[in-house]
């Protein structure tokens, strides 16, 4: 028997094997990495680890309690530490105004919502960092393979602002509000549009930003005064934790130049690894809870190019 005969008999086996199974069991068995029982995996585990934390004595998690905790009547400490609440008041606006439904209820939410977060942008490659933070803490791993893991349980916010920015790169500017409103300085971003001269995505997340801040100075002016004053304050103040040895003045343009060579080549993906980047405190070992934000955008580059 030939090969081009042998070949032939065993695509033809292959082909009637796949056609023994439907089509839409044949994805459910062997989805993407993306379907949808990958994602309602992940969010069903921090579903999980939400009620988890709910029902356990303290310490609670650490950046969720502590937004969670926030006094609106004395938001700003006089020096940075490393429980500080530094965002401006929005966050903590929000967080007072759910304190009527409890921090039980408020924690499995918002731990829920950040590995949603994680299942938008990662799927079922979720459990990779999973085994990398559980690997952290067995093995004298870098602080940074376990970063994503410890966000998605400490209740940090960032992985909800890199869910944001592939949102935002995906056609929906409005995706830039969780980063614009709590870690400002995400905003280096925005540059992809400047490039690129995209000048609609770039308004609406300039001027939905500049709303939602303006509903939140009405209520409490003096709040979002007392922020200013704070951040200018503290501005060359030193991080109460270890920062990334590499100095802003040597990161910013790294991330500028990585930000124009990605807009003028229509790799999004630069843009999570520009904003984890080229943040002024870079808090040792914690940018890859941004950059996950790049594998999304690395893995489905659709949109981009003009």
């Amino acid at each position: 028997m030939s090969d081009r005969v042998a070949v032939a008999i065993a695509d033809h086996a292959h082909q009637a094997a796949v056609r023994l199974v439907p089509a839409r069991l044949r994805r459910i068995y062997v989805p993407s990495a993306y379907s949808p029982i990958d994602r309602a995996a992940v969010i069903l585990v921090g579903l999980v680890c939400g009620i988890s934390q709910a029902v356990s004595p303290p310490p609670h998690p650490g950046d969720a309690w502590m937004y969670w905790t926030a006094d609106l009547a004395h938001l700003y400490p006089a020096h940075w530490g490393v429980e500080s609440y530094i965002y401006p008041p929005i966050l903590a606006q929000i967080t007072t105004v759910l304190h009527p439904v409890g921090w039980q209820v408020f924690i499995v939410c918002w731990t829920t919502l950040l590995w949603a977060a994680l299942a938008y942008m990662l799927g079922r490659y979720t459990w990779v960092f999973v085994a990398l933070g559980i690997a952290t803490v067995v093995f004298p791993l870098p602080s940074a393979a376990g970063a994503v893991l410890s966000y998605a349980l400490i209740g940090n916010v960032q992985l909800l602002i890199a869910a944001g920015i592939v949102v935002a790169l995906r056609g929906n500017a409005l995706g830039w509000l969780p980063g614009l409103l709590t870690k400002v300085v995400s905003g280096i971003g925005l540059g992809w549009y400047l490039v690129r001269l995209e000048w609609r995505p770039l308004a609406i997340a300039l001027v939905a930003t500049a709303a939602v801040s303006a509903v939140s100075f009405a209520f409490a002016p003096a709040q979002w005064g007392e922020w200013i004053s704070w951040t200018l304050n503290n501005a060359g103040a030193p991080a109460p934790v270890a920062v990334e040895p590499v100095p802003f003045i040597v990161r910013l343009p790294m991330s500028a130049a990585l930000l124009v060579w990605g807009a003028r080549t229509n790799r999004a993906w630069v843009v999570p690894i520009v904003v984890g980047w080229g943040s002024p405190a870079l808090w040792l070992g914690t940018y890859p809870g941004m950059w996950v934000g790049a594998i999304p955008l690395f893995l489905e580059p659709r949109g981009f190019r003009r």
